[in-house]
């Protein structure tokens, strides 16, 4: 019983998510068009998902405090579920992800990415990826953190998979600070398998900046494990 309580919840959450990304954000997609305030439209995610997860009874809660110039750097988190882009949303800062490229080619939802200043990336393909650092340093240069996941995939329990080293490489080219940041029960409320739901908290623990000039002294695998160790620590 409770496994179709969990599936019926979680077949309503998506449902809901589809049905606010085709009647809440185009009149707000309109008004950025027609006042070309594009740098706004990221915004329309914290109060659409703020009402959502009141809805589905998910208390999101921040453990700690955000650094004030988070806007200009990378933020790298664990992914667990699909949850986490919206969690991420909700309470961090608006962001620009680096997504699949495949992505991108979703009608209508491929706009959307596009214009929350999203970057696509194409895994296993570094000439098609060669311009990846000057649009990252766009995105930087109009106070846009860069959201990334660098186990490349949702964990199936939680636990912290293998980061790619790619990531750190652009890092150290970009010269930005990187903040780490630890999701806590997100596999636990919208497992990876399956469309399962289930109520509960989730928490976000943002841990110290590692500064630009931090990063400079590092070596891209000395860079990699000093993150993973960060974001480890609360697993």
């Amino acid at each position: 019983m409770k496994t179709i309580r969990a599936n019926i919840l979680g077949f309503l959450f998506y449902l809901s998510v589809g049905i606010g990304l085709v009647t809440v954000i185009p009149p707000w997609f309109l008004y950025c068009a027609v006042t070309g305030k594009w740098n706004k439209f990221v915004l329309v995610t914290k109060p659409f998902f703020a009402v959502v997860f009141f809805i589905f009874g998910v208390k999101v809660k921040m453990e700690g405090t955000l650094p004030e110039k988070g806007n200009t750097c990378f933020i790298l988190s664990n992914h667990q579920s699909f949850i986490d882009v919206p969690v991420i949303l909700y309470k961090t800062f608006p962001c620009a992800f680096l997504a699949k490229k495949s992505l991108f080619k979703i009608p209508y939802f491929g706009q959307l990415l596009t214009h929350t200043n999203s970057i696509p990336v194409e895994r296993g393909n570094p000439q098609a990826n060669a311009e990846l650092p000057s649009k990252i340093k766009d995105r930087l240069s109009r106070n846009f953190p860069i959201m990334v996941f660098p186990e490349g995939t949702r964990s199936k329990n939680g636990e912290l998979l293998p980061f790619k080293s790619g990531i750190f490489r652009i890092i150290k080219e970009t010269g930005a600070p990187v903040l780490p940041i630890t999701l806590i029960g997100t596999h636990k409320v919208l497992p990876k398998s399956g469309i399962a739901f289930y109520p509960g908290e989730i928490k976000i623990i943002p841990h110290k900046i590692i500064s630009a000039e931090e990063i400079e002294k590092l070596s891209c695998e000395m860079l990699k494990n000093a993150v993973r160790e960060e974001i480890s620590k609360i697993q």
